[in-house]
């Protein structure tokens, strides 16, 4: 007991990494316990009306995801060609892929609740989410500027693998234990600031392919990508080009390299802040930061788009159909469901029904 004691918090966070098949059957038993009695509470309801309630349940499911699935699935095998269409089509391709990724984001965000994989106490799906999530960002830059890019196919695909290995990379280096550098060539290092005698551990060469990856992203890749904008006009109003690129830029350039540093000085990497319990919330807020305002730019850019090159008001047209999302919610938006069926039973003279009326909604 007191050498648990004398260990510090990010020491404890280390030592405790053998608990995690513990912790991820105590999170399987939860789920299938809540699984269980969810099936209960659907048999009660339906009673014996329904003949196959689970099956029945899961083609309603089906059949309400569908509509949105089929749509963002018909849109996104759209993006090889994305160099031949016009600036309002690359903007939508771009929401939804945001959208993708603020979903993958909060299901990470969300299944990291069950810990079930948080090897070492390294939470797995951190890394996985930032891997889908960073590989949909650089996408969405190239796809703005989709006609101006040389070899724009090769690009995307490109960018969205290498910026998705050197990410898993970095969650492969955040499970090795130990130091970036073996203990007796950093003490010589810090006595004399030799660089020679230090010796690099596995942990420090896969830490140290992720910092080349995200360097190649930060000083190649992306002042490519400025240049061929500000070459065709972009630092003007171009009806091809988006007004606010530069600034969904500027929040990847300003908001990625804090997570690496903070990394650095967390119990997941150097261990300089032994307080484990702020680690996740460095990252937490940190997520909120770059993905929030980077999706704010985003919006910005399709509203700034719409704003500027709009149609006039006689030009004929196909009418934009509200999506699943919007058609679902407007009935409940301001005024809400019971408020608009009051309305109209006061303009037919009809009047509400008592409010002890007999239900059987069971």
């Amino acid at each position: 007991m007191a050498q648990i004691e004398d260990l510090n918090d990010f020491q404890l966070f280390r030592a405790c990494g053998p608990l995690y098949p513990a912790f991820a059957i105590e999170s399987l038993t939860s789920i299938l316990l809540g699984v269980f009695f969810c099936y209960l509470a659907l048999r009660i309801t339906v009673r014996t009306d329904v003949n196959a309630p689970v099956l029945a349940t899961y083609r309603w499911v089906v059949d309400s995801t569908s509509e949105p699935l089929n749509f963002w699935w018909k849109e996104m095998k759209t993006w090889p060609e994305m160099n031949k269409r016009s600036l309002a089509d690359r903007i939508k391709l771009c929401r939804l892929l945001n959208l993708a990724m603020c979903i993958a984001q909060a299901a990470a965000a969300f299944f990291s609740v069950l810990r079930w994989l948080h090897i070492s106490n390294v939470n797995g799906l951190r890394y996985l989410g930032y891997a889908f999530t960073c590989a949909l960002m650089q996408a969405e830059l190239v796809v703005l500027i989709a006609p101006y890019v040389p070899c724009y196919k090769f690009n995307v695909v490109g960018v969205v693998i290498f910026t998705h290995v050197w990410l898993v990379l970095g969650w492969v280096g955040s499970l090795q234990s130990g130091f970036l550098f073996e203990d007796s060539s950093w003490e010589s290092f810090v006595e004399n600031y030799d660089f020679e005698v230090l010796i690099v551990t596995n942990k420090g060469l896969l830490i140290a392919a992720t910092a080349v990856g995200l360097c190649g992203l930060m000083l190649v890749q992306m002042p490519f990508l400025s240049l061929i904008y500000f070459i065709k006009g972009g630092c003007k109003a171009h009806p091809d080009l988006p007004y606010y690129y530069m600034r969904l830029m500027m929040t990847v350039w300003f908001t990625w390299p804090a997570f690496p540093a903070w990394w650095l000085v967390s119990a997941e990497g150097l261990g300089l802040l032994a307080d484990a319990k702020s680690n996740s919330v460095g990252f937490a807020i940190l997520n909120c930061i770059s993905k929030g305002s980077f999706t704010y730019y985003m919006l910005k850019t399709g509203a700034d788009h719409k704003k500027r090159w709009a149609k006039p008001q006689g030009d004929a047209s196909k009418p934009v159909e509200a999506n699943w999302m919007v058609r679902n919610l407007k009935s409940y938006d301001s005024q809400g469901v019971l408020n608009v069926k009051a309305e109209h039973s006061l303009a037919e003279g009809v009047k509400d029904e008592p409010e002890n009326a007999e239900q059987t909604w069971v």
